[in-house]
């Protein structure tokens, strides 16, 4: 599952895609072709590109669904926290508790990256790549198969409904609980657990489960994980019940949001992992990656004067990176 999850992955980007779109809903802002995702929606064809620019309004004005297979593109999350992120600090927002965004028939083969989203989540199609994006405070539902959920940051919960396969919850940080329901085949590896693991013939390894309560683990194979001790996590199989305060050792503790959870020097997880790679989200074939950036080139540094010269013109210097 895991080769045809990442074969996914890899290859959904790299299609031919039709147009490009900038959506920005700064006001005032004049170099766009849209302000709202629900607009850029409702005129894009399937297979257009939508870059979302960093902005403090929402981008959404009511609730989407999104009906067409579209690559959406944000700049990323907690980029005042982390260095040499984006020129511009604004996220690209989108959702609310009145607004949410779902994911539906048609929408087939959609990459979304880099956005931050504050309003309910749901995937209710079939190959969607859900990569490097913020859910403020909202639950994430998963209801399709061959979906990839990975590098994200959850702030509550994330559910697999029953029935579906192939589904790829990787290296993410997940603030409260993980389930997927009975008759999905899920893969949970590499990511940050703060809550209850509920797993139905899953595989769930190299997670670091930061709670010392029950959990519950029906016909999955469960190997290389860690936990608080006290927590039901099966014997054996390289799993590790830890003190917590042993167990929070592991990591730097300081820095950003998403950049304290990167491993100590004396971590317990360091190689701990089923194929001795590290435990945890920085862990494995996909390492989160701070502040979410997608995986197209970011300039964070532009120097540029007020005014330019005749002779020598207007000199800009910028720094850029990519972001595999």
């Amino acid at each position: 599952m895991r080769k045809l999850l990442v074969m996914l992955l890899i290859t959904a980007p790299l299609a031919a895609f039709a147009k490009i779109w900038i959506v920005d809903s700064n006001p005032g802002s004049t170099a766009k072709d849209f302000t709202t995702i629900n607009a850029a929606h409702a005129d894009a064809s399937a297979g257009d590109t939508l870059y979302l620019i960093g902005s403090p309004v929402n981008y959404t004005n009511a609730t989407l669904t999104i009906t067409k297979r579209l690559v959406i593109i944000g700049p990323g999350y907690f980029l005042g926290e982390n260095p040499n992120t984006q020129a511009n600090l604004g996220t690209a927002f989108m959702g609310s508790g009145a607004f949410s965004i779902s994911f539906a028939a048609g929408s087939e083969g959609s990459v979304i990256t880099g956005v931050e989203f504050r309003g309910g989540f749901t995937v209710s199609s079939n190959n969607i790549v859900v990569k490097r994006n913020y859910f403020f405070n909202n639950s994430v539902s998963i209801n399709a198969s061959n979906v990839v959920f990975i590098q994200n940051y959850f702030g509550a919960n994330v559910a697999v409904g029953p029935g579906h396969s192939n589904v790829l919850i990787s290296n993410n940080y997940i603030a409260s609980s993980i389930s997927n329901a009975a008759g999905s085949m899920v893969e949970i590896s590499n990511n940050i657990i703060n809550s209850t693991v509920s797993a139905n013939t899953a595989t769930v390894q190299n997670n670091l489960i930061r709670h010392s309560g029950v959990n519950y683990f029906t016909g999955s194979v469960v190997r290389n994980n860690f936990a608080f001790a006290g927590s039901n996590l099966p014997a054996g199989n390289g799993n590790t019940l830890l003190p917590e305060a042993n167990f929070n050792a592991g990591f730097i503790n300081t820095a950003s949001t998403d950049g304290r959870w990167q491993l100590s020097a004396s971590s317990p997880f360091k190689g701990a992992g089923y194929n001795g790679e590290d435990c945890g989200i920085f862990g494995g074939l996909t390492p989160y990656v701070l502040s979410g950036l997608p995986p197209v080139p970011s300039i964070y540094s532009l120097t540029a004067p007020s005014v330019g010269e005749v002779n020598s013109g207007l000199q800009v210097q910028i720094k850029a990176k990519s972001n595999n």
